[in-house]
This record gives C-alpha cells, structure tokens and sequence, in this order.
C-alpha cells in the first residue's frame, strides 16, 4: 500500500535530517589521546627509549606529523642522548609554534576558533600548544644547544623565549575580551568554571595555582637565562633573569645568592682569576600531567517550537589530574657529599594554571556547539515521524552521536618533565659523582666539567634516569721535557814545563 501522501517526507525534510545526522557522526570515531602516548611514556620510564620511539611512529603514521609529534619524539631523544636529532624535531616543533604566531598577529579570526570546534568538538581544531609548551619548548631548545656546547645559540633561544611570552599573553588578553563579549550577547549563563556544577573547581582554584601571573612564565626559565647571560660575559642581562626567578619564587636560597653573587663573580672573571667551573645541576623529574574529559551539565537555551527553552545540557570540560609529589627527586649527593637543591618550577601548576585561562573560551565554544547540536537534534527529531523507520533510526543515531561526539580536548606534552629543580656549585675539572634518590631507588652517574662554566641536567622518570651535559674538554696534559744533559767540565791540561834553552857549547 502506498504511503498517504501527507505522510511521505518532502525532499526539504530528509536534507534536514540527513545534514543534521552528518553533523553527529562526523565526531562519533574519535582516538584517545592517552592511549596513543601510554606506551611510550611506559616505555621511557623503563629505560627502553628506542621501544618508545617505535610506539611513538606507530602512533602517527602518515607524513603529515603535528605539534604533539615533534614535542614527544624530540624528548625521548634527547632521553637518548641523540641531541643533534632531538633539536631538529624540535626546531619543527618550533615552526608549528611560529605559524601560530604569525597567525594571531594577522588573523583576528584566529581569537574565535576554528569551525569544527563549534560543531564537533575541540579536539578538531588543530592543536596549537598550550601556553606552558610553547615556552617550555624554547626551555628544552636551549638545554639541547647546551648539551651540544653552542652557548650563543642557547642565547639566541631564550632571547627568543621572552619574545614569544609577550605574543602569548597579548594573545590572551584579547581572546578573554572577545570570549566575554560573544557570551554576552548570546545571553550565555554560564561563562566561568566556578559556575559549572560538579566541575573539580579546587584544581585551577587552589593557592598554588592563583599565585601564578600566567601559565607560561617559569621560574626556571628565567633562571636558565640568567645563566647563559652570565656564562657569556652578560651580567647586567643576567642580573635581569635572576631578578625574575626571584620574583616568581621568593625566598628561595639558591636565586638570591646567584644575584647576590653575581658582581663578584663578573670581576673574577675579567680579572682571570681561577676559581673552578661555575656549574648549574638540573634536576628534572616526573611528568607533565594528563588532562582528562568530564562530563556535566549546564543551563542553555535551545531552540524548540514555542521559541527558545532553557533546558540542562551535557557538554565535556577538560579536567587537569594533579601530578602528586612521589616522583620528585628532591635528595641529590655529589661526591659524597649532600649538594642543597631548590625545587624552582612545578609544570602541573602551570598546565592548571593554562586550563584556567582557557576555560572562558572554551565554554564559548562548548555553549554554542551544544547550541547548535541541539537544534539539530530538534530538527531531526521533529521530521522523524514523517520518514518511517529511516526518520527513527535517524533520531537514534543522531541523540547518541551527540552524546558520543562531545569530548574536550585532553591531548597535552606528556613527556615534558613535572619539576624542575636547581642546584649551584664550583667544582674543579674532571669527573665528580652524582647520586639521586629516586623512586626507582638510589642511582649514581658520573659528570665531568670543564671550562668556566658548566650545565648538568639529569633526568629521573620512573625507575630510569637520563642525564646530559655540556661538552667535556679534558686539561690538555703538562708536557715533560727531559731534563738537559748534564755536561762534564772538560779536564784542563796540565801546562807543559818551559823548554830549557840549551847550553851553549864550553859552558859549565
């Protein structure tokens, strides 16, 4: 029997319902993210870096390699001790990071987001770094330039460091202005984190994370330049990045006496006075920590028949899991001997420090998406009872896809260090023993130093440590000469008796 006609579905309708269905299922398959990266932190923690960087191309096969790529091999690289390599995946980490530079200083649309994150979800846009990777990526840049002897291009990095930190936070500035003003006139109820009901709000609102200015600035940052100003014969440079490090961690010892010290050590060195390797241990330990997707409901206004009803929408809000304190390495002995270390630089606080920051943008984008997804659903559901079984396994379809395609974006620079902690000392040239207390147990490395100036960085995650230096240049040995001939006074001649005359002839 054929179908009465008012019961068949116009052509109109079934578009409707067909675009609206897409607009799901576009982000019903999504990969996590940590499952992609759990096998190469494991791996790096156990020590198997080569098993890491297998699992870590597996995880990313095609040429087309993004941000996140670049950033995680370029440090089980360096975990390797393959610097030359590390810096190149870096350096392309690097110039992912400077088109997004370029773009926020041209590209006004770039404050609002891409298109896919105001239908699907976030994890469709192209991931940029967070404000914490971007500068701690010129950090890890600098160390490799280190570790490879070439101060003048670890110069070069943090000078590039500081210029990136004002783009970021320009950038942030007009991001939260535009974010407020959307949400405004969209008549949004909800446009902070506070106000999301069973959202972990102690994770961003807790002291630690409140006293930070922004998400991108580091103590150690600052601190690592002020060395590497110093190192080249730059106090008044250096004085300027030890005043920094002193003002985001105040009354730490170790700041202090740097800047405190820092004159007279200038004049030692001007006046070629010997006095050991000035050498910076770097003491890195953990890792940067997972940002999970949750799930709670917010008041927004979908469009339905009888005009726009507030009604409790589920969306996904990125919640950072707090690094614990088990992993850091805070007992470090060198040659014997206790070697004091400050704890300058915790990334768990700046990457929530960074969700935090992000968040008005984000619930713009969810709030509108959600918005948008509802309406859709509407459209879909209100056309289904003329399209027959199709029209019901549309709506279906389309009420779960919904559900399934809401994820925020949980993927972050894993294998970044967790901490960062500092410790200072003159030591003579040669090879010195350190000795960490990790929570694979008690490890020993030994280091060698030369030169004026020095930087040892080593590395404790899970039960393997990993350490990196500046070049070692053994004193060229003393050279022997043998010792001069002795030389034997030559025996004088005993002189010869005078030659009597002969007598004359008759004469007595």
């Amino acid at each position: 029997m054929n179908q009465h006609p008012r019961h068949k579905p116009s052509a109109r309708r079934i578009s409707v319902m067909m675009a609206s269905a897409t607009l799901f299922l576009s982000g019903c398959v999504t990969t996590g993210y940590h499952d992609q990266v759990s096998g190469s932190l494991n791996a790096a923690k156990s020590g198997a870096v080569d098993v890491a960087l297998s699992n870590l191309e597996q995880s990313n096969p095609g040429k087309d390699k993004d941000l996140l790529y670049f950033l995680e091999k370029g440090e089980l690289l360096r975990m390797k001790g393959s610097y030359p390599e590390s810096r190149e995946s870096w350096l392309q980490a690097d110039g992912k990071v400077r088109e997004w530079e370029d773009a926020v200083r041209t590209d006004p649309g770039k404050l609002a987001g891409d298109i896919g994150s105001y239908l699907i979800n976030d994890t469709t846009r192209r991931y940029d770094g967070r404000d914490y990777e971007k500068v701690m990526l010129s950090v890890r840049i600098a160390l490799d330039h280190l570790a490879l002897g070439d101060w003048g291009a670890a110069r070069t990095e943090v000078k590039k460091m500081h210029e990136r930190e004002a783009i970021i936070a320009d950038f942030r500035a007009k991001e939260l202005d535009n974010a407020k003003k959307q949400a405004s006139d969209k008549g949004l109820q909800v446009t902070s984190y506070k106000d999301l009901n069973g959202y972990p709000v102690e994770t961003l609102d807790a002291p630690e994370v409140r006293s930070l200015k922004n998400a991108y600035e580091s103590a150690f940052a600052n601190y690592l330049a002020g060395f590497v100003y110093e190192a080249l014969g730059e106090p008044s440079l250096a004085a300027a990045g030890y005043r920094k490090a002193i003002e985001m961690r105040p009354g730490e010892k170790i700041l202090e006496e740097s800047l405190k010290g820092l004159d007279q050590r200038a004049g030692q060195v001007r006046g070629r006075k010997e006095t050991g390797v000035d050498t910076l241990i770097v003491v890195e330990s953990g890792n940067a920590p997972a940002i999970r997707s949750r799930t709670l409901p917010i008041p927004l206004p979908i469009p339905s028949r009888g005009g726009l009803q507030v009604v409790m929408t589920p969306l996904s809000w990125p919640v950072v899991e707090p690094v614990g304190l088990d992993g850091l390495i805070n007992t470090v002995n060198l040659d014997n001997k206790p070697l004091p270390i400050s704890l300058i630089t915790n990334v768990d606080h700046m990457a929530r420090r960074a969700i935090s920051d992000e968040m008005p943008s984000i619930i713009l984008r969810s709030s509108i998406r959600a918005i948008a997804k509802g309406a859709a659903q509407k459209a879909v559901q209100d056309n289904a009872s003329s399209a027959g079984m199709f029209g019901a396994v549309l709506s279906i379809g389309a009420s779960v896809a919904a559900v399934v395609s809401e994820k925020a974006d949980e993927r972050s620079w894993r294998s970044l260090p967790a901490f960062y902690s500092v410790g200072r000392v003159v030591l003579t040239p040669g090879t010195h023993t350190l000795t960490l207390n990790t929570t694979g147990g008690t490890l020993t490395r030994e280091i060698q130093v030369s030169g004026k100036h020095a930087v040892v960085v080593v590395r404790g995650t899970g039960n393997s440590l990993y350490l990196a230096q500046t070049p070692y240049t053994p004193a060229p040995s003393p050279v022997v000469t043998a010792p001069e001939p002795a030389i034997k006074p030559v025996a004088r001649k005993k002189p010869a008796e005078p030659i009597k005359p002969l007598a004359k002839e008759g004469t007595k």
